[in-house]
C-alpha cells in the first residue's frame, strides 16, 4: 500500500508564494513587484540596516543585510492574488 501525500493547496502553509521580483529605483531603495502588484519595499538607512514593508506598507523589521532582507519579506508576506 503507497500512501500519497496531498498536493498543497492556497491556504495551506506548504503552499508555495509567488516570487518577488526587487527593483532598485533609486540608491538605498528597492521595491518588490508580483505579477504587476507592488508587494513591499526595502531601504537602506544611514546607519546600514535595511527596512522592511510589506504591499500595504506595514513594517516587517530591519535587517543587516540586503539579502536577509528579501529573505525576511519572503517568510513573513502572504500576498493574495
Amino acid at each position: 500500500m503507497t500512501v500519497a501525500t496531498p498536493p498543497p493547496t492556497e491556504g495551506s502553509p506548504d503552499h508555495e508564494r509567488p516570487t518577488v521580483a526587487w527593483t532598485s529605483i533609486q540608491a538605498g531603495l528597492w521595491v518588490g513587484n508580483v505579477g504587476g502588484e507592488f508587494a513591499g519595499m526595502i531601504e537602506r538607512s544611514s546607519s546600514g540596516e535595511y527596512f522592511i514593508t510589506d504591499h500595504r506598507a506595514h513594517p516587517l523589521g530591519t535587517c543587516p543585510s540586503l539579502s536577509e532582507a528579501k529573505a525576511r519579506h519572503h517568510r513573513h508576506v502572504a500576498l493574495t492574488p
